[in-house]
Formats: structure tokens, C-alpha cells, sequence
């Protein structure tokens, strides 16, 4: 981060608040501004979708426990599948999947690194493609937050709830419903997003009074997406953020 010339990042794991917490001791004086972030995993019509939460109080105890109890749910997932590999002849230890996944909750992208690891497949992918894709013998379903609780815990803990690369898949025809939900604004930068998307995006988050945000979605992983600053991502959006946070704050409408 400090060699990339920020003003400002965010690091927003999904469920989990420890990589900020961790970013935030390793703070000096000259670097770019930390803004407290979380990915959360909702659900909605079998849809998989990320909603956003910035600026958000890292110490509060309703969003703290509802993600401690879902990365429970989470890593309980994780064993499940390891079950089914194992029943494939495909052997995993979970001590290896918890390593890898560090202080997140056990995901399938750390599955397949254990197998890749174990050289029990040759690329990334042939984990999704083979085993832990939808449709495929070892995938167990994840457990999502209704859309609305997920907003809900994002405005108790003080923060701004935005829907995430709303360009993937079908997450951006649910906009006029999550508006309803109390969303506040889109993430229109993301390296899925090109530039007619990008358009898109800016031209109805200024027509639905949306909030815009953007971001790499750095997941240090070689191959997965970009890298940390690949998205220009003007300052004046994050004035803009914590102007309507001041307001909403105050209970100006």
C-alpha cells in the first residue's frame, strides 16, 4: 500500500474485521488513510451477493458477534466439504485449510489451495471445475444473511452499506429493492467493470442519489483479479461518503 501512492484503502475481508484491525497497529504517521471496512455475504433468489460496509466501528458488539457466528457457520461448511473430498479418495487436513485461511472464515478459495498445495490439481481453477463448484460432488451450499439483515448490522455498527461489483452476475437488478432496504451507494470501480460499465453505474447511482465507491478486490492471490491501486478511484468519492455518514449521524434527512 505504501508503495502505491494511495490517499486512502480500505481493507474489507468478507466476515471478518481482523485484517483491518491488524492494518490499523501497523499505522505510521505519512500513510494513506485507513477506512474500517467488511464484506458480507447475503443471499437473495439463490444469488450470492456482497454488500459493502465502510467506515464502520470496529468494537461494535452486534456486528462482532453476528460475524462471529457466522465464520462458525462458515468453517463448519468448510469441514463438510472436506468430508465429501475425503469420500472422493481426496484427503485434505483441516489443520492445513485453517493456515491457509488465517484469521478468515474458511472459504472454498482456501480448499483450493490446500489442493493445490498438496499438487492434488494442477491449477487453481480445476478446483471450482472438477470439485468445489456449484453442481460438483464436494460443494456444500453456503449460508447467507438476508440482504436486509445484512444492511441492517452494517448501519448499527455506524457505517454505509454499498452493494458490491454489481456488474457480476445479477447482483445489480436488486439495486431498487436494496435501495428500499436502506442501501446507500454501488461499487462502480472494480476491475470486472469496464468502462460502459462503469458509465452505467456512475450514471444511476447520480439518478437513484447512490453513493459510489470502488476498489481492486485484492485477494493476494496470483490471477485473481487486480492488484492493490489498480482502480482509479477519485478522493472526492470518499469526501462525499463521510459527508452523508455526518448527516446521517446528526439525523439530518
Amino acid at each position: 500500500v505504501r508503495k502505491k501512492n494511495l490517499a486512502a484503502f480500505a481493507i474489507c475481508d468478507h466476515d471478518n474485521l481482523n485484517g483491518y484491525l491488524e492494518a490499523r497497529k501497523l499505522l505510521n504517521k505519512n500513510d494513506p488513510e485507513l477506512i474500517s471496512g467488511v464484506e458480507l455475504s447475503a443471499g437473495k433468489d439463490d444469488e450470492d451477493i456482497h454488500i459493502l460496509g465502510y467506515n464502520i466501528s470496529s468494537d461494535n458488539d452486534t456486528l462482532n458477534e453476528a460475524l462471529d457466528k457466522f465464520r462458525q457457520k462458515r468453517n463448519q461448511r468448510g469441514k463438510k466439504m472436506l468430508v465429501k473430498l475425503k469420500e472422493m479418495g481426496v484427503d485434505i487436513p483441516y489443520d492445513l485449510v485453517l493456515d491457509i485461511a488465517g484469521y478468515s472464515a474458511i472459504g472454498r478459495p482456501h480448499i483450493a489451495d490446500a489442493l493445490l498445495r498438496l499438487k492434488k490439481i494442477r491449477n487453481y481453477e480445476t478446483a471450482f471445475r472438477r470439485y468445489i463448484g456449484k453442481d460438483c460432488p464436494a460443494y456444500v451450499p453456503k449460508e447467507n444473511l438476508e440482504p436486509k439483515r445484512a444492511i441492517e448490522l452494517i448501519h448499527d455498527a455506524g457505517g454505509l452499506a454499498f452493494l458490491a461489483h454489481p456488474g457480476i452476475g445479477r447482483a445489480g437488478y436488486y439495486i431498487d429493492e436494496f435501495i428500499l432496504l436502506g442501501l446507500d451507494g454501488i461499487e462502480v470501480f472494480h476491475p470486472k467493470h469496464g468502462s460502459r460499465l462503469k458509465k452505467i453505474f456512475l450514471k444511476m447511482a447520480e439518478e437513484k442519489s447512490l453513493l459510489t465507491c470502488g476498489g481492486s478486490d485484492f485477494h493476494a492471490r496470483e490471477g485473481r483479479l487486480s492488484m492493490i491501486g489498480s482502480q482509479s478511484v477519485p478522493y472526492q468519492y470518499l469526501e462525499t461518503i463521510k459527508e452523508r455518514q455526518n448527516v446521517k449521524h446528526r439525523g439530518v434527512n
